[in-house]
């Protein structure tokens, strides 16, 4: 009976030509909200708009296209709202179809609008050359689409995951042993875009000053300051994982557990006191910022942004290859340095162990099964490094370090990491870096240029891009 009433009041205030009490015309049984349009423009990579209106009577929603998705389909009396959906668009076209709210006769038309998404897809470099050494070469790929990759030969290998819309693909090369030197093509797709990347390695036995005139392959470091104590710290933990999986082989880790944690490092207090930490957890990135705990994404990001800041703003000077050996508790690491220019620097060498099983306090839980990795274990070097003098321009530094294991450690987990610091020139810094959570401050007269960790017993060659 109610229904019938409204009903009438509808038909003859529409008769008289009557505004309803709010001064707005009245559109029959349905009326749009202020807040919503009968035109709607969906973004051509996919996204979800929304629909407010009022219904006298019961409703539903007719539409002839099924590139749209509506949610919900009917209701009832009263204020409602549907949600408009649609995915990306590829058909090259742009399309366009009308939603309409029916109820008892009445209908409310939303014509609905999506360009075609056009790809941006392209690579920065399309040919390199590299040494027969072998090593890591990166290809910067321009894009905001999923793409993937193929190489015509097996001695190049990329990552086995492809990592969607990635800035930067990593590849590792194999040594060359041939008289004469060797192409490949690497070709990149991205729906019906292809690209191209040849590579040409050179032949064996070329490589004397291959690295004088190459680009040295650049990693940065993220320390991390934990405990198992520390109920925040696998927050941090998560987020650094998250850059190093980002920046695809660009960036090295390594846990430094403090005071009283169960793998308490005794080299964490005197970083403690270089970079000014004031609580657990603290990232400081390339010793040149401090990190502040976030939301992953936010610290993520962040961890990001300052380590291509370095790699931006102060070009590697230095390149590392090494090899080491487990001599029952003793490890033994060999250095080659390679530095273009002269300069003090200081080198250090740790020993870290991976998936290492046991407790950790993870946001006031007791986790006993949480798998820590990057931990530090032993300083082979003095935490302050090992000085080193380099008196000319392209020189070839090698060094020895030995150190003792504790026989608990699983030499199968083991790794070496070495870092390379080097003083600075201008301190330069680009815009974008999320100050909220990276703090730059006077943590020495330097920064690490360069640094690689490689897997106890395994030999690494000098990388060159």
């Amino acid at each position: 009976m109610k229904k019938c009433f409204i009903a009438l009041l509808a038909v003859i205030a529409s008769l008289l030509g009557c505004d309803g009490p709010s001064g707005t015309e009245i559109l029959g049984e349905i009326q749009l909200s202020s807040s919503s349009k009968d035109v709607i423009e969906i973004d051509s990579d996919g996204s979800t708009e929304s629909v407010r209106f009022s219904s006298a009577l019961d409703w539903h929603v007719e539409c002839a296209d099924t590139w749209l998705t509506i949610d919900p389909m009917e209701g009832g009396p009263g204020t409602a709202r549907i949600s408009i959906r649609a995915g990306q668009n590829d058909t090259k076209e742009t399309r366009q179809t009308v939603v309409t709210i029916c109820s008892e006769g009445f209908e409310l038309p939303i014509t609905v609008t999506q360009e075609p998404f056009l790809a941006t897809f392209d690579l920065l470099d399309v040919e390199k050359e590299v040494s027969c050494l072998g090593g890591e070469i990166v290809v910067s790929v321009y894009t905001d689409v999923d793409f993937s990759y193929e190489c015509q030969d097996d001695w190049v290998k990329g990552p086995s995951t492809k990592a969607p819309r990635t800035r930067q693909v990593a590849f590792t090369v194999e040594p060359n042993t041939l008289p004469q030197e060797r192409t490949t093509v690497i070709t990149f797709v991205a729906g019906d875009i292809t690209k191209e990347f040849t590579l040409t390695q050179r032949a064996t036995g070329t490589e004397s000053d291959d690295w004088k005139k190459d680009q040295f392959v650049h990693r940065s470091l993220a320390m991390r300051f934990t405990a198992t104590w520390c109920g925040y710290c696998p927050m941090l933990g998560s987020a650094f994982e998250s850059a190093k999986s980002q920046m695809n082989g660009s960036l090295e880790l390594v846990s430094l557990h403090g005071s009283d944690s169960d793998y308490e490092f005794s080299g964490t207090n005197t970083l403690v006191s270089r970079f000014r930490v004031q609580g657990f957890p603290t990232g400081v990135v390339d010793a040149r910022a401090t990190i502040n705990n976030d939301e992953q994404s936010v610290t993520s990001k962040a961890a990001v942004d300052v380590a291509t800041e370095t790699a931006d703003s102060y070009p590697v000077t230095t390149g590392i290859a090494c090899s080491s050996t487990l001599s029952g508790n003793t490890i033994n690491v060999d250095l080659d340095l390679y530095v273009k220019e002269a300069d003090t620097y200081r080198v250090t060498v740790l020993l870290l162990e991976d998936n290492i099983t046991g407790y950790q306090n993870n946001g006031g839980r007791s986790d006993n099964n949480y798998v820590h990795n990057d931990v530090a274990r032993l300083a082979i070097t003095s935490m302050n490094g090992e000085r080193i003098e380099v008196s000319e321009d392209y020189q070839v530094v090698k060094k020895s370090f030995s150190g003792t294991v504790k026989s608990s450690w699983d030499p199968d987990n083991m790794k070496v990491l070495i870092y390379v610091e080097k003083p600075y020139g201008d301190r330069d810094k680009v815009d974008g870096v999320d100050s909220r959570v990276v703090n730059y401050g006077n943590y020495g007269d330097t920064y690490i240029d360069n640094c690689r960790a490689v897997k106890v017993g395994e030999t690494a060659a000098l990388e060159l891009r």
